[in-house]
């Protein structure tokens, strides 16, 4: 296994820390600089290959309960090893690779959902005003005064729609009654089931909120 990049190889960036007024895009190029050099610590990284994934996957899966019973197996019963059919440094070094960063992937996947979920917990706060600006131009729209705006409501309502719509699964089965709703838990509770109201398309939830607040 290539091992060349060790700790010594390893260079301390000049500062992990963005400025106070550093725009988004200034760090996230930053960051971004970071991951090439965290990947190029990776010993022997390779990038994710959508052909091989099923392959390696299988092979590994079985790997993490088989090598340890072979290199026994083959140290310990000599007709085994003269036949060299498995390299017992090979498995042992996989073993430690493992080990080692097997911790690591699991950081980072959560560092990735923490990210994941930032980024939502950004959009959430404009997409609550984006939702109560769309349920006030349905009602200004059909006012007297409303006929300026309502082309643009054409465009939210499609985009409302068009989101609302992805989040439905396509029916496989014939699916039970559904069971009454929750009470909701907040501006923006549950999984903003929809209306049946077929003019308020609206997720129910937040429409029951809003009318709350007004």
């Amino acid at each position: 296994m290539n091992t060349t990049k060790t700790s010594s190889n390893i260079q301390p960036t000049a500062s992990a820390e963005p400025s106070v007024d550093a725009t988004p895009e200034a760090i996230a190029v930053q960051l971004i600089g970071l991951l090439d050099q965290f990947e190029s610590l990776v010993p022997g990284f390779q990038p994710h290959d959508v052909g091989d994934v099923h392959r390696v996957a299988t092979a590994a899966r079985f790997a993490n309960e088989l090598i340890q019973p072979t290199i026994t197996a083959v140290s310990s019963f000599a007709p085994a090893s003269e036949r060299k059919m498995f390299d017992i440094e090979r498995g042992k070094a996989a073993l430690q690779y493992r080990d080692a960063f097997r911790p690591v992937a699991q950081r980072l996947s959560a560092l990735l959902n923490g990210v994941e979920f930032t980024i939502d917990s950004q959009m959430a706060e404009a997409g609550t005003e984006a939702l109560q600006a769309y349920a006030w131009a349905k009602t200004y729209a059909k006012s007297p005064d409303g006929a300026g705006l309502r082309p643009y409501l054409d465009e939210m309502r499609r985009v409302v729609k068009k989101t609302m719509n992805h989040r439905k699964p396509a029916p496989t089965t014939p699916a039970p009654a559904p069971a009454p709703a929750p009470p909701a838990q907040g501006f923006l509770a549950s999984n903003l089931v929809p209306s049946n109201n077929g003019e308020d398309d609206l997720p129910e939830n937040f429409r029951k909120a809003l009318d709350a607040v007004r």
